[in-house]
């Protein structure tokens, strides 16, 4: 349904209209607008029929090409503050191993030539190896107590594979995505004689318990260490049936849960609540129905928000212009939240509440438009919370964030097939964006644990001190 030229570029206020014929007008727009709309997403629907016929007669749909296009007109986004960028030497920062002298050929040296110290050449290379030892444990017999004496293995040996194998692979599988197949391709290239199921005994059985505390003490520090946290979920797979993935962050770390449901009772049981009862410190996320009635403090995020206003697509150009000069006041105001942040004050609070009810008061003409702004204003204590709170974010985005890795993992490796896998998927998940969030070495870390030496500052430590050192500065 293509609508002519005349009728897409038609500007209203351009025509002299009484304002009874102007209502009409408008309203008969609006009508066009829905129709066009509607009548696309009924194509959409009838293709996507024809494509599932098509499948169920073992022949193919269509194809699904995506065109290029160019940003839509009435899309204002947000401008970004360029990050001022020094490049950085990196020879300091890289470990030397070893050093070798090469010595000029005094075949070629005039006879007055002088030494002059050396000119440092650094070449980074990497060893991909074996590194297998055999032991041999020397043994005693004591025929008076019928009794053999045997040395002991080193205390980081626990069976026949070392803390650094096994660090390897729950890196690769986790922190580099690379299937289980693929982790034994490159160990049994390297000499490592290993079976599928031995790899996954390491990523799902090995020192279990010991990771699970470890994200149990990360939950913990991490909600001792804000007065706010972030939350979100995405869907995820679980012996074959769908669960949700659920983060509870802060820009200190990262911890996952994987559910069968994503209902209130569920996020109340994750954070430790009863029927009921609200956690006291500040939860930012989507206006998602689940999240509602969790926290005595609830703000909205602001990008979510906006990105409702960002769907629209209007196909007349007087409603394009109508959405896009409604997103550069939205974004303006975004700004004006962001300045509120960093320099709160009474004055300009009670500014920004009355720009609030000012700005989603506004009338169009455009009917989802209108919609669009009503339904903003119905929210605006959880999105203007930060007036309360200026120290709290905008935006979800450390939620976001931190869910994107489960996500691409999920359609690479699709779920989880036991209960082993589960655990292993929530503890190596907050492991790996906790020491992400820190500066931490995942694979250092986790070959810590597997080691069982336990020299590096466990997480949970390096959080609440982090934590302590921020409310110090402020």
């Amino acid at each position: 349904m293509k609508i002519p030229n005349e009728i897409t570029s038609l500007n209203p206020d351009s025509l002299n209209l009484d304002a009874e014929a102007r209502a009409i007008f408008l309203l008969l727009l609006n009508t066009i607008e829905q129709l066009v709309q509607s009548n696309q997403q009924l194509q959409e629907q009838n293709q996507a029929l024809k494509d599932e016929i098509n499948h169920l007669k073992g022949e193919k749909g269509k194809p699904k090409i995506k065109p290029n296009l160019p940003r839509k007109e009435n899309d204002v986004p947000k401008e970004k503050k360029q990050k001022k960028w020094k490049k950085r030497s990196k020879k300091q920062r890289i470990k030397i191993d070893r050093t070798e002298i090469r010595r000029a050929d005094p075949n070629i040296l005039p006879p007055d030539a002088e030494h002059k110290g050396y000119r440092t050449v650094i070449v980074q290379n990497i060893k991909f190896e074996t590194d297998n030892v055999e032991f041999k444990l020397e043994r005693y017999y004591s025929p008076s107590q019928n009794k053999v004496y045997e040395a002991e293995l080193p205390e980081d040996i626990d069976g026949e594979f070392g803390p650094d194998l096994k660090a390897f692979v729950v890196h690769q599988y986790y922190a580099c995505r690379v299937p289980e197949k693929k982790i034994w391709k490159a160990l049994t290239d390297a000499g490592i004689i290993i079976s599928d199921g031995q790899i996954s005994n390491i990523l799902t059985k090995e020192k279990k318990e010991e990771f699970t505390q470890e994200k149990d003490d990360i939950f913990e520090a991490g909600m001792k260490s804000t007065n706010y946290f972030h939350t979100d979920d995405t869907g995820a797979r679980h012996k074959g049936i769908n669960h949700y993935v659920h983060v509870i962050c802060s820009v200190l770390f990262s911890v996952f849960f994987i559910t069968r449901k994503k209902n209130r009772d569920t996020i109340r049981m994750i954070l430790g609540l009863n029927d009921d009862e609200k956690i006291e410190k500040i939860m930012i996320s989507d206006d998602a129905k689940q999240f509602w009635e969790i926290a005595i403090y609830h703000a909205l995020c602001w990008i979510h928000e906006i990105r409702h206003y960002r769907k629209l697509n209007p196909i007349l150009e007087y409603y394009r212009i109508k959405l896009r000069n409604f997103l550069t006041e939205l974004w303006k105001f975004y700004d004006l939240l962001n300045n509120y942040r960093e320099l709160p004050n009474e004055k300009q609070k009670e500014f920004l509440a009355n720009r609030f009810d000012e700005l989603f008061s506004t009338k169009t003409s455009y009917q989802e438009l209108d919609e669009r702004i009503a339904l903003t204003k119905k929210k605006k204590d959880r999105l203007l919370a930060v007036l309360e709170h200026p120290e709290i974010p905008l935006h979800n985005n450390p939620a976001e964030i931190a869910l994107r890795e489960l996500v691409i993992k999920k359609k690479i490796s699709y779920g989880t097939k036991s209960e082993d896998g589960k655990i292993a998927w929530e503890n190596m998940m907050t492991l790996l964006d906790s020491c992400r969030k820190q500066g931490v070495s995942f694979l250092e870390y986790i070959k810590d644990i597997f080691s069982g030496r336990y020299s590096m500052p466990r997480l949970a430590d390096v959080i609440l001190q982090k934590a302590s050192m921020k409310a110090t500065v402020y």
